[in-house]
């Protein structure tokens, strides 16, 4: 795809409905098992936080709700990643829901037949958090799998409003059956629910795909996904936001069911009816997105939707009444969506697919690991002050934050071409073992020296791709005795790895090499080596 076509591909996002990947089979059928377990989710969580509500009302126990459930992601998102780029996704998918659905049968039933305790029921959310730390990366890293480029941004909204608007819904349906049957039911509807999407992913069928690279180790997966977010800008300034608002909303889900059962007066209902508010403001939030992605950049859309977030935040100790809660979590629900499509669409927009459910992966260990400390943070934080203090504290923070995030930008997806071309393999006359290493390459420039300040700028540039995609060491060294002779050097850590790193180039990185290569005044591209360490002998 050309620059051209990228920037076509950029301006179809963003005048195309949000519905528009619907019409894509695939898609379809896996949102619709998505939803179903979506809501079955969120009716869930009303049940367990109107349970600890009642089995330790204490902001402390209520805030550890979050934690338990967040903790498995912080503790999981890396392995899990690195196997969601390696093994069969469908396979990933499937093994963690059954996970899932059995834990789930097991909180049900306890809490059904009254045998539920405090501590008990944040061991088997933590449990159950498990099985979605594994999924989630897989689950995340397939929307460009199921639609074309063009509408990549518009499924990520979808997805994004599923999420939150089944929020909203499962927490109202939530609220009416703890109100009637109780918490116990509500967890084995979400049992229930969770069928749909394992018939879901039982009937689809991804077309293999085609490698070239030798298999990967799960431990080396995970150090060169690291080593990809270390390099990458666009990375690190997703990660930086989402260490700001995340840290700071997390104060929200903290205290949000104490808060409405003491300070509003709500019953189970009433706040169900809260948080459905909060999911039909994301509703209209995805609807949204792709007018304002006509005039605002994903960085401007994060700041000016951060800061409404942080109002809805401040006046949340100011409420008294269900009425004004419904309007200020509809217009937290409105923004939230905003947030998260713009730090979602900065992930999988400035990542090729080699690297996806890993980047993902360090996207979402930042996201949930933020739920899961700051939830502890804002809890112990109000035992010593109060929950008003605590959230007008958390909304200054992300006020102040917000400003101070704001230099680190993400990369629009229609200024990056993100394929990787087949390259062509490495001229040996013997093939090593993919175990033997390290291996040393060499490219060797004939540079005008008028061209230097160019041609540093352009390998500066170069160093950062040929770390991002595996060399742990890079050098340029210039030639003392001959004038205009430069080396390239950089280091990998064995001959797989080597072979990974040629195939994992994209179609930038490609033209980046290609810059550095103009630069060359001998005949022909510029004479590559490769080298292999030999073994020590005792």
């Amino acid at each position: 795809m050309t620059d051209a076509a990228s920037l076509t591909a950029g301006e179809k996002t963003q005048t195309r409905s949000v519905w528009a990947p619907l019409k894509h089979p695939a898609f379809r059928i896996l949102m619709i098992g998505n939803v179903a377990i979506l809501l079955g989710g969120w009716m869930q969580d009303i049940a367990v936080a109107w349970l600890m509500t009642t089995l330790a009302p204490e902001p402390m126990m209520v805030a550890l709700l979050q934690t338990a459930i967040y903790l498995p992601f912080v503790l999981l998102s890396l392995p899990a990643g690195a196997i969601a780029d390696i093994f069969n996704r469908r396979t990933v998918l499937l093994c963690a829901q059954v996970w899932v659905f059995i834990g789930v049968i097991i909180l049900g039933l306890l809490t059904l037949n009254g045998a539920m305790t405090s501590w008990l029921l944040l061991l088997l959310l933590f449990l159950v958090g498990l099985g979605w730390a594994m999924y989630s990366p897989a689950w995340n890293a397939l929307a460009p799998e199921l639609v074309p480029r063009e509408e990549l941004e518009n499924a990520i909204a979808l997805n994004a409003a599923s999420f939150n608007f089944c929020r909203g819904i499962g927490a109202a349906i939530g609220g009416v059956v703890v109100s009637s049957s109780g918490p116990g039911t509500a967890i084995l509807i979400n049992a229930a629910s969770m069928i749909a999407m394992l018939s879901a992913l039982l009937w689809w069928r991804p077309a293999p795909k085609e490698s070239y690279q030798p298999a990967e180790r799960v431990v080396g997966a995970i150090k060169a996904g690291m080593r990809y977010v270390r390099h990458s800008d666009a990375l690190r300034a997703v990660i930086i936001k989402t260490i700001v608002f995340v840290a700071c909303a997390s104060a929200v889900w903290s205290f949000l069911p104490l808060m409405a059962k003491q300070q509003y007066g709500l019953n189970a209902a009433q706040y169900g009816i809260v948080l459905s508010l909060f999911g039909i403001g994301n509703l209209l939030g995805a609807t949204i997105i792709p007018i304002a992605r006509k005039h605002l950049s994903m960085d401007l859309l994060f700041m000016i939707s951060a800061l409404i977030f942080a109002a809805a935040m401040g006046a949340l100790p100011f409420i008294h009444n269900f009425a004004l809660a419904c309007v200020t979590m509809f217009f937290a629900g409105l923004v939230w969506i905003m947030v998260n499509a713009a730090l979602n669409a900065g992930v999988l927009t400035s990542v090729p697919a080699w690297v996806r459910a890993r980047a993902i992966a360090v996207f979402l260990l930042t996201f949930q690991g933020c739920l899961a400390g700051g939830s502890l943070f804002w809890g112990t934080f109000a035992s010593y002050t109060s929950m008003p203090i605590a959230l007008l504290t958390a909304a200054a923070l992300l006020t102040v934050g917000t400003f101070c995030s704001a230099p680190f930008k993400v990369v629009a997806s229609e200024k990056s071409d993100l394929r990787t071309p087949r390259a062509p393999e490495p001229n040996v006359i013997k093939e090593p073992h993919p175990d033997h290493g390290p291996v040393l390459v060499t490219v060797e420039y004939l540079i005008d020296p008028q061209s230097m300040s160019d041609f540093r700028q352009t390998m500066a540039a170069l160093e950062v791709l040929r770390r991002r995609n595996g060399a742990y060491q890079w050098y340029l060294f210039g030639d003392l005795a001959k004038a205009g002779r430069y080396v390239e050097t950089f280091f990998v850590e064995n001959w797989g790895e080597y072979l990974r790193h040629t195939q994992r180039g994209t179609v930038d990185d490609n033209n980046a090499e290609k810059r550095a290569n103009q630069f060359h005044l001998g005949d022909g591209p510029p004479p590559i080596s490769h080298m292999l360490a030999e073994k020590r002998r005792s």
